[in-house]
């Protein structure tokens, strides 16, 4: 009885001390934010077809079955249980309604007032990735470039989920591209696949919801800059506002099934003892320099 009760008072012991040094994160699932600003106004104007009879909303982006079938054979990493349909997005407006022609005048508009300025920091947005050991020297929580390993492995296998079903929607949907509508875009990167939802500010808000789990202070800085990669796809031209839209409601929806699974709360656990210890690691070199 007393060697029980030893044991038992072993375990607990050690597991208090576990838990010290590792304390576990309980990750919260996050409703979506209201829609706002400029995607709020036009999404408030009717998406409908003009008539049942307008040729140009038989218009799609051009399907490549072999490009298909080639990025749809590479299968998500934690969501195997889940299918494109489960995810939930508003259709796209059709292309001869008055919304996709308020986008068109909007994109017309971003076209006729941006700078030099504008267009060099819209491609330069879209052409570079940050690191998650970027991402942390942005914030403060390291000074130097870090190695993140886990973190690495966990993006990764993020990336897989959401290529398959970024490509799986894009295929669903083929909207056309802006220019394809109206001629008078000049659209400032060539555009490969089709419109909606939009690939660069789904992977901005998916990076934004997940850093928010591991920094979750700095949650508005990491969501202003998926609000800004959203901006940028549009002065460049390459995208309608409802795509932007609809990238972070994608964004939201994978993040959050991400959360109902258990090897991924697993493996982001053990990401975040991997920014704690090294913002810890960080502070530490910073009080011996003051002291010394």
């Amino acid at each position: 009885m007393r060697n029980s009760l030893a044991i038992l008072v072993f375990l607990l012991t050690s597991l208090e001390f576990a838990l010290a040094q590792n304390p576990v994160v309980i990750f919260q699932q996050t409703e979506l934010t209201p829609i706002r600003g400029h995607y709020k106004t036009l999404a408030a104007i009717d998406p409908k077809p003009l008539t049942d009879h307008e040729a140009i909303d038989k218009l799609t982006f051009p399907y490549d079955d072999k490009f298909a079938s080639k990025v749809l054979s590479e299968k998500p990493h934690y969501l195997k249980d889940v299918t494109v349909n489960d995810f939930i997005l508003p259709d796209p407006p059709a292309n001869s309604s008055l919304q996709t022609r308020a986008e068109l005048n909007y994109l017309l508009g971003l076209q006729e007032s941006r700078s030099n300025e504008d267009i060099r920091s819209s491609l330069y947005m879209s052409s570079v990735f940050l690191s998650p050991s970027d991402m942390g020297k942005l914030i403060g929580y390291w000074f130097d470039s870090v190695k993140l390993p886990l973190t690495d492995s966990l993006f990764l296998n993020i990336a897989e989920d959401a290529n398959y079903f970024l490509w799986s929607l894009k295929f669903k949907y083929k909207r056309v591209r802006p220019y394809m509508l109206d001629p008078k875009i000049h659209d400032l990167e060539e555009s490969k696949a089709s419109s909606y939802p939009g690939g660069h500010v789904t992977y901005a808000y998916i990076y934004a919801y997940i850093y928010a789990l591991l920094a979750p202070e700095f949650t508005d800085y990491f969501i202003k800059d998926a609000y800004a990669m959203a901006h940028a796809r549009e002065i460049i031209g390459v995208h309608y506002p409802s795509d932007s839209e609809a990238s972070r409601i994608f964004a939201r929806q994978l993040v959050n099934k991400l959360l109902k699974n258990q090897a991924f709360i697993s493996d982001l656990q053990k990401v975040k003892n991997e920014w704690d210890a090294n913002e810890k690691s960080n502070l530490h070199v910073l009080t011996e320099s003051h002291n010394n």
